[in-house]
């Protein structure tokens, strides 16, 4: 077997890990506004007033992006160091257990419980960073495939995940189940991809580093990452990714509670809104940009791929017809896609190949950590207006478009 056929099989081993693992990440997706919106679901007792449900929903989902924020980046820069497969495996099995813990303290009602899983959840989830590198690592495969590969099959597991997990809750199919059912199903599936990463993945996936990183270099993100910002050009498309991408969390994250609230929906019926969006991006990400291939085709993709997403928000916001928010869906996930990964590739791009695993975990990790800091204020501001959530959103995408359109010729 030539060595393209090789790289391509080896791809394809990935593409089925990522998305079996995003499949079980998104489960549970839709079943946190229920949690702490819905009465019939609540994890919180009924004599809470309404300000303190929202205040908790935030501080629970921004757990989660926040244990990511601090795992990813030395998760990433392990990976680079030792091999992505070992760190993938492990994370797999943490993360797994994690998962089975959140579960508990859901049945329990138990919610300190589920906020310390939920982070240390996240502290385990550098997959998609390893990922990312590992695409990189495949040098006669376009990283326009690669990136956008990976993140149209995540695009389809957020699709497929959801369902299944809505499903998972759903009484009326098996009196047995419940709001932990996904979770607990979510530890057996990253148990079993543990597994095949090990059995399947081959053993050394990455390029070995001129230089071996302490613990203590890995554990200090702030001092590794004014390091990496000293090339200028990454630290212009790292701005622009995590601005972008912190108005697309916004949206990901507020969106289900905003519809939650309008139309008093429970987490079945959020699986159409959440399906289209998901088919959108996967669009978006899997086919699309390889039609960006020359650099000014790049710049007007990402620019014209983030005024849209604006727009698509503020459409989200006036529209009463269900049928016009499920196109503006569509719509909003391509925009996300496209942006998304051609930013990606232009980030891979700046670096050399020793450090792709810690700069994937670095996009990662200052994207997670916009979205902790969103879940936060997004709960209180959640308490003054669900439409001002998206409004923000909106903003931001608009801005980060003008920041990019003024600095994209220097870079």
């Amino acid at each position: 077997m030539n060595e393209h056929k090789k790289q391509k099989r080896q791809f394809l081993v990935i593409l089925l890990i990522v998305f079996l693992g995003f499949l079980g990440i998104s489960m549970p997706y839709l079943i946190f506004p229920a949690l702490f919106l819905n009465p019939a679901y609540s994890i919180l007792p009924a004599s809470w007033g309404s300000t303190s449900h929202a205040i908790f929903l935030g501080i629970t989902l921004a757990a989660y992006p926040l244990g990511q924020f601090i795992g990813s980046p030395i998760l990433g820069a392990l990976s680079d160091d030792y091999g992505r497969k070992k760190l993938l495996a492990g994370s797999l099995v943490l993360s797994g257990l994690f998962n089975l813990l959140s579960g508990f303290a859901i049945a329990w009602q138990n919610l300190e419980l589920l906020i310390i899983s939920r982070f240390l959840a996240g502290l385990m989830e550098g997959n998609i960073a390893i990922a990312r590198a590992m695409g990189a690592d495949l040098k006669l495969l376009s990283k326009h495939t690669t990136f956008g590969r990976i993140n149209a099959v995540t695009s389809i597991a957020y699709l497929i995940g959801p369902l299944i997990g809505g499903l998972m809750t759903d009484k009326e199919l098996f009196e047995g189940l419940s709001t932990s059912t996904p979770f607990y199903v979510i530890c057996i599936l990253f148990f079993a991809l543990a597994g095949l990463s090990i059995l399947v993945l081959e053993k050394k996936a990455a390029s070995a580093p001129t230089q071996k990183r302490t613990v203590m270099q890995r554990i200090n993100i702030l001092k590794r990452m004014l390091v990496l910002f000293a090339n200028k050009q990454l630290q212009f498309l790292i701005i622009a990714s995590t601005t972008f991408t912190l108005a697309v969390d916004i949206f990901y994250e507020f969106a289900p509670v905003y519809l939650t609230i309008k139309w008093t929906l429970v987490p079945a019926q959020l699986i159409y809104y959440n399906g289209v969006l998901c088919i959108g991006l996967a669009i978006g990400n899997g086919w699309l940009p390889a039609y960006f291939t020359s650099m000014a085709a790049k710049k007007r993709g990402i620019m014209g791929s983030m005024g849209s997403f604006a727009l698509c928000l503020l459409g989200v916001l006036f529209t009463d017809s269900v049928f016009f928010m499920l196109l503006l869906n569509v719509f909003a996930g391509i925009a996300i896609g496209i942006a998304a990964t051609l930013i990606t590739v232009k980030i891979s791009d700046s670096v050399s190949d020793a450090i792709q695993g810690e700069v994937m975990g670095v996009q990662m990790s200052l994207r997670v950590l916009g979205d902790a800091l969103i879940c936060l204020f997004g709960g209180i501001l959640l308490v003054l207006s669900p439409k001002l959530i998206l409004f923000v959103a909106a903003a931001l995408s608009a801005a980060v478009m003008g920041y990019y359109a003024l600095k994209q010729k220097k870079y």
